[in-house]
């Protein structure tokens, strides 16, 4: 990844008597880039066609058929490439550690009254504060086509307030755009403490509310009243307060159907304006998030798809292979058949004597082992196919309900919304729909749409070059401006489809250790893959929970760029089972499958944490 920052790095003399510095000695670095010959998507509906971008102090300063560049601006060979508006999250937990939403269990002494922050009710605290601007998740998103994105806290009942965040700058306040855009709840209790339950979760939510509702009342007599008792201060409540206002909308995670109702019925009963997030299952109540007017993002974790899809996808690649070779081969098989035919008449006479006694055979084993099909068995393997359908089609029959809606990334990850669109659109859903899910609905919900979400003259330069259109399958993004600031990145190289030989160099950056995470049934588990050695390598596989416990590869199987082994892992007591984990390599990062038979395979990803060398490191960033 190449970054080109919009400043100098100047020498500090530390001397006692410092020199007087001479700044025509440094020359200019430019604020102003030229991109030329480019096919520009300026909005979801609307393309500009073929032309030129000016980008002048961080905004669109023009957008041309033609135009000449100016003297001062770093000029950018389009080659007819593709520019899109970048795309901002609708909610992310992205520069935020995953370590702030843990804590140790707390010793209270009364546990039906616990304090606020052991049952996670920080509802001042603010995202913007917690964020790391060299944490990785903004260097994924980034890579994946986002300037932007509401961030919120982690943690349980009201982590706090969501900010929306820019990714480009050296610290958490050079990022921030807005500092408080919506305040977040999560249905989560505190196991061992009030709120434990789901009932409990929404009796102490009405108790906020209405503590806040009233303190802010308070407040109003107050300074309206001089002589009125003063309004006590409470951090909490003072922070829920723009809620009961309808100054700052409810943003409230609603996995499940189950989750949307009770979301809904608290807002009903209290009031406030509602976002639901995270929505996986809300096919079923298109109707009414129309009508309520209730704000919708949607989740970009898609169930893995069916092994019969799989399959199926594999036969129709197979057949076409087979359809073209006999097509190829048919001559050749025409004049050899003739003229071996009269010497195998004998020989296929014994093989069909042969075939008929085996097919005998056949059919009175496949009699005794096929069983009538259980009506209950299938009834439930219909009833998941069409939940399986209903879900990944959820975003095409929101649009077909004329419902707006923006993408939520708590879940699902930004480097899969290629493939996760395409799933979408297979559905249903169109290119203009997913484009605006991306772009102008998320810039309208965060209020920020006359700055952001579409190419226009003035707006913030926020915008994402791809080598080909973006839904193509091999397409690439080449580089991202957010406000201005250039960040180029490398186009990963195509792999061969038949398969290569691992290279010198790919097996040398194999050595060293990688951190992972698995999304397991039960939540992410994290660990580190361990790699040695020179020509035959060894893996090593450890688990954070576990590290004292470490899991051996074999079978270990090299490609162009990709590693394959297999590993024991523990599924019960004493029970080990086999596991075969597939990773693909793209630099310092991988992503694949770790697979279980029986128990199907689940995502994993990673990125290195350290070489064999300590001091090795490959710095892309360079200056223009």
């Amino acid at each position: 990844m190449k970054k080109t920052t919009l400043h100098l790095c100047l020498a500090l003399w530390t001397f006692q008597a410092a020199a007087q510095i001479d700044y025509d000695v440094f020359p200019e670095v430019t604020n102003t880039y030229f991109i030329n010959d480019v096919h520009i998507q300026t909005s979801p509906q609307d393309s500009f066609g073929l032309g030129d971008i000016l980008i002048k102090d961080g905004r669109i300063s023009q957008i041309s058929r033609s135009m000449t560049a100016p003297d001062d601006a770093y000029v950018i060979e389009g080659d007819s490439a593709f520019v899109y508006p970048a795309f901002i999250a609708g909610l992310s937990h992205a520069g935020i550690s995953k370590e702030e939403g843990k804590k140790d269990r707390p010793k209270v002494k009364f546990q039906g009254y616990p304090p606020n922050s052991v049952v996670g009710i920080t509802p001042e605290k603010k995202a913007f504060e917690l964020v790391d601007p060299t944490n990785e998740s903004i260097k994924k998103m980034k890579s994946n086509g986002f300037a932007m994105a509401q961030v919120v806290p982690r943690g349980t009942l009201l982590p706090g307030q969501g900010s929306v965040m820019v990714f480009d700058g050296e610290s958490n306040q050079d990022m921030v755009l807005i500092e408080s855009v919506s305040q977040f709840m999560q249905m989560k209790g505190t196991r061992g403490f009030y709120p434990s339950t789901i009932i409990g979760v929404m009796a102490k939510w009405r108790d906020l509310y209405n503590q806040a509702a009233t303190l802010s009342q308070h407040q109003d007599i107050s300074a309206r009243t001089p002589q009125s008792k003063r309004a006590k201060k409470d951090a909490a409540l003072e922070a829920l307060i723009p809620v009961t206002k309808k100054e700052l909308p409810m943003v409230v995670l609603t996995n499940k159907v189950k989750d949307l109702h009770k979301a809904l019925a608290l807002k009903k009963e209290l009031g406030y304006n509602l976002v639901v997030a995270e929505v996986q299952q809300g096919w079923s109540l298109t109707e009414r998030l129309k009508d309520e007017q209730v704000t919708v993002l949607l989740s970009t974790k898609l169930p893995k798809e069916k092994k019969e899809d799989k399959e199926e996808k594999k036969g129709d690649k197979k057949s076409d292979k087979k359809d073209a070779k006999s097509k190829d081969a048919k001559g050749k098989g025409a004049e050899k058949m003739n003229a071996e035919k009269m010497a195998m008449g004998e020989a296929d006479k014994m093989k069909d004597k042969a075939k008929e006694k085996m097919d005998g055979k056949k059919k009175s084993k496949a009699d005794k082992k096929e069983k009538p099909k259980d009506p209950e068995v299938e009834a439930m393997k219909a009833r998941s196919k069409k939940a399986f359908e209903e879900y990944v089609g959820q975003a095409a029959a929101f649009e077909k309900a004329g419902i707006p809606f923006a993408f939520s990334f708590l879940e699902g990850k930004p480097e899969n919304i290629k493939k996760t669109l395409g799933r979408m659109m297979k559905s249903g859903l169109t290119k203009e729909a997913a484009l605006a899910a991306l772009t102008t609905n998320p810039a309208r919900i965060l209020g920020i749409d006359k700055e952001v979400g579409t190419l226009e003259k003035g707006k913030l330069a926020n915008l994402f070059v791809s080598d080909a259109p973006y839904f193509d399958k091999e397409s690439n993004i080449k580089m991202l401006f957010v406000e201005g600031s250039m960040t180029e990145f490398e186009v990963k190289k195509k792999k061969k489809k038949d398969g290569g030989e691992a290279s010198s160099d790919f097996k040398a950056n194999l050595v060293g250790t990688w951190a992972y995470e698995v999304e397991t049934p039960g939540g992410p588990m994290d660990g580190s893959v361990i790699i040695k050695g020179t020509e035959d390598l060894s893996v090593t596989v450890t688990s954070d929970d576990d590290p004292e416990e470490p899991r051996e590869g074999r079978d270990i199987t090299l490609g162009e760029e990709s590693i394959s082994f297999v590993i024991d892992v523990e599924v019960g007591p004493g029970l080990e089972v086999p596991a075969t984990l597939e990773l693909e390599f793209n630099g310092d990062s991988f992503s694949g499958t770790v697979s279980i038979d029986e128990m199907g395979s689940m995502p994993i990803s990673g990125t290195k944490s350290s070489s064999p060398e300590h001091n090795h490191h490959h710095d892309h960033n360079h200056k223009h």
